[in-house]
């Protein structure tokens, strides 16, 4: 049988206002899901640009085109994960 190990990684980083990657007057924190699966790896990023402590969807960064028709699964995956970390 093939190896079905997966590995979900999550990160946050807090950038200052003004910063380079944003330039708005607040901070704006940042949030990264990578998964490592069978068929392929996959991460998704989400800000809460433009209005600080509320959180935008979850954004496509990559996704392997295996596990594209499971696109709607890794969203719902990453808001679980960021949801456990809360």
């Amino acid at each position: 049988m093939a190896d079905q190990t997966a590995t979900i990684r999550f990160s946050e980083e807090t950038k200052p206002a003004y910063d380079a990657s944003h330039g708005t007057p607040h901070a704006m924190v940042r949030r990264v899901v990578e998964f490592e699966l069978p068929r392929g790896t996959a991460r998704l990023e989400q800000t809460d640009y433009g209005h600080p402590g509320r959180y935008n969807p979850w954004e496509q960064r990559h996704i392997d085109p295996k596990l594209q028709p499971k696109t709607p699964l890794l969203l719902a995956a990453a808001e679980a994960v960021a949801a456990l970390i809360d």
